[in-house]
């Protein structure tokens, strides 16, 4: 038990983990007959189970450490100041709708009471916090005002993007499943930073439905009213709570679908006038958007994007607020030139620190083992494949494209603005499962060409442009429930035409 500004002494009783235990129960009966009817055609169900309960477990962890542990922090103010909101919603419903889609300003303050209590001020009066506040009170009217019922609704509900995402992997490379699944649903730090009541459960979530939803739309074509929803949905939702990732996600979304047609085309004279008008309108596109959302993107926009950067950086530094636990990427001179030549370090920030032996805190230190295994899978995939592999493999298949695209410029992005190693854990997480399903994908796509050097044969990469899915279809095979290659007819599928594919 400990004590909470404006709601006096704070615990967790016995009823709430009786309800969480209730509500997971329901959830096991109704995911589970949905894994049950979907494995039939779609093998990776399997993990379907597995990967609820990592998110679930995850963000359970990370509530009872900030509660019983630190007894405070983000996920502690988030939530009571919803509790707030909740309570008032229970004596006034027409106040709390006015607080709920109002302004956050003084004016509409006014509507809480001793009664109620406050939202925190520095939540209130910040826009894209309090929105996160604004959908917790929400989820807090339906669990009766339970910090613990609340956390594992919310896991729950963030696991759809998580999911959608995963799958839309498996659909470009089937056998890589697997790998998917470490990448989406069981590495440790979206499952500890990426299922709480913070921020970044919200953007995590919604970077995966946005990947997912524009893959849908433009390259299958399917449901493109639920797809164009889901798109909007999850596009304003990254816009309203941290506008930074949309300022990286969309032209390189922009990039991901300019560039297929252009990958497509066999004569070189179309390509050389298709680039140039494809990066035209790429840059067109994107600063013309950018500035029509100047207002949603404030501090964020065009015009401002080096002070912020400046501003935030030295922000995150002061040890009196933020500890020790910092690293410095040098002097900023206030332009863009600048800002570039930071480029290495941040984005190498971004993508493996804290280092292991940078760690301060048992937490910092699981985050470290966890850069320690990136790093070496990074090191020897590169080592494995090489940098002209590479690069090819990145420029001749889409999806590819996206993930390196998005995981270089988001580290860069992080890390030149957070020099925090507590902040830079949790910012970085939207990166993590594009950049290790990529990794994966490289070193399956190298396999496949020394098996076809060791038979004699060339391996062109342009044959997998939409991943290997097609490849196996075409030669009537699919994933199995036990994970292996069988024929569409129900035999398993042969050693030489796995081979071949």
């Amino acid at each position: 038990m400990f004590y909470v500004q404006y709601q006096g002494y704070v615990d967790i009783s016995y009823w709430e983990y009786l309800m969480a235990l209730g509500y997971l129960f329901f959830l096991y009966l109704y995911f589970a007959r949905q894994k049950n009817v979907e494995i039939k055609q779609h093998p990776e169900y399997a993990y379907f189970l597995w990967g609820l309960y990592a998110k679930i477990l995850g963000g359970v962890a990370f509530s009872l450490i900030y509660f019983y542990y630190y007894k405070g922090g983000d996920t502690i103010s988030y939530f009571y100041s919803a509790v707030s909101m909740s309570k008032l919603a229970k004596i006034d419903f027409l106040d709390y709708l006015t607080v709920l889609f109002g302004d956050n300003n003084v004016e509409n303050r006014r509507f809480f009471t001793p009664e109620t209590g406050w939202p925190f001020g520095y939540m209130y009066f910040d826009s894209r916090t309090y929105m996160v506040v604004r959908v917790i009170s929400v989820l807090a009217l339906f669990t009766f005002d339970s910090y613990l019922v609340c956390t594992v609704v919310l896991a729950s509900l963030s696991y759809i993007g998580v999911w959608k995402a995963f799958r839309t992997f498996v659909s470009y490379f089937p056998e890589l499943q697997g790998k998917f699944a470490i990448a989406f649903l069981f590495m440790p730090s979206l499952i500890f930073w990426g299922s709480a009541i913070l921020k970044d459960t919200f953007t995590l979530a919604f970077v995966c439905l946005w990947v997912s939803a524009a893959d849908e739309l433009f390259y299958k074509k399917r449901s493109r009213i639920p797809n164009g929803i889901a798109l909007l949905v999850s596009g304003l939702a990254i816009i309203t709570i941290k506008p930074y990732i949309f300022m990286v996600l969309f032209p390189l979304t922009l990039v991901w679908l300019l560039y297929f047609p252009v990958v497509r085309v066999k004569s070189t004279l179309v390509k050389f006038v298709l680039l140039p008008a494809m990066f035209i309108t790429l840059v067109v596109g994107t600063v013309v958007v950018l500035q029509q959302l100047e207002d949603k993107l404030d501090k964020f926009s065009l015009d401002k994007a080096i002070h912020t950067i400046e501003v935030t950086q030295n922000d995150m530094k002061r040890s009196e607020q933020y500890g020790a636990n910092y690293f410095d990427v040098g002097e900023f001179d206030g332009t863009w030139t600048g800002l570039l030549t930071k480029f290495p370090v941040a984005t190498t920030a971004g993508l493996f620190r804290p280092f292991i032996w940078e760690a301060r805190s048992v937490v910092m230190a699981l985050s470290g083992s966890e850069n320690l295994w990136v790093l070496l899978l990074a090191f020897f995939t590169v080592l494995k494949v090489g940098p002209f592999f590479l690069f090819r493999s990145v420029g001749a298949i889409p999806i590819l494209l996206l993930c390196f695209l998005f995981a270089v410029m988001f580290a860069f992005m992080v890390g030149i603005t957070t020099p925090n190693f507590g902040a830079l854990v949790r910012f970085k997480i939207p990166l993590v499962p594009f950049f290790i399903s990529m990794l994966y994908v490289l070193r399956y796509l190298r396999e496949k060409a020394l098996d076809r050097k060791r038979r004699g044969l060339q391996f062109d990469v342009n044959e997998y442009q939409l991943g290997s899915g097609p490849i196996l279809a075409a030669q009537g095979l699919m994933m199995g429930k036990n994970g292996k290659l069988v024929r569409r007819d129900g035999g398993r599928g042969s050693r030489s035409s796995r081979s071949r594919s």
